[in-house]
């Protein structure tokens, strides 16, 4: 649940979103076959970094970039469907069936 009348709820709960939102569309980039929608993704992707970098310095300063959402060569770090969905999940009520997605 989300207190919209606190500050830190919001944006801790938009910090979540956003950073799940890049690693999702991150490891799923691997699994687009089409290159158009490729194309697509990646400017998805590159808004919703725009949103995790905004939210994140407006929890703390200069952590945009902290070992949480970027790996040890500086790349934001990528999820599959399936590590999307657990991590999603305190936030979903319908529970949501991937196990017909590709995985590679």
């Amino acid at each position: 649940s989300i207190n919209f009348s606190s500050r830190a709820s919001v944006l801790g709960t938009s910090k979540v979103f956003e950073d799940l939102g890049v690693a999702a569309y991150n490891g799923a980039g691997k699994l687009l076959a089409d290159g158009a929608n490729l194309l697509i993704a990646g400017k998805i992707v590159s808004v919703e970094a725009r949103h995790a970098t905004l939210i994140r310095e407006l929890i703390a300063i200069n952590s945009f970039a902290a070992t949480d959402v970027v790996d040890p060569n500086g790349f934001d770090k990528a999820l599959m469907p399936s590590e999307v969905l657990t991590q999603a999940s305190p936030y979903i009520k319908t529970k949501i069936n991937a196990s017909n997605l590709p995985t590679s």
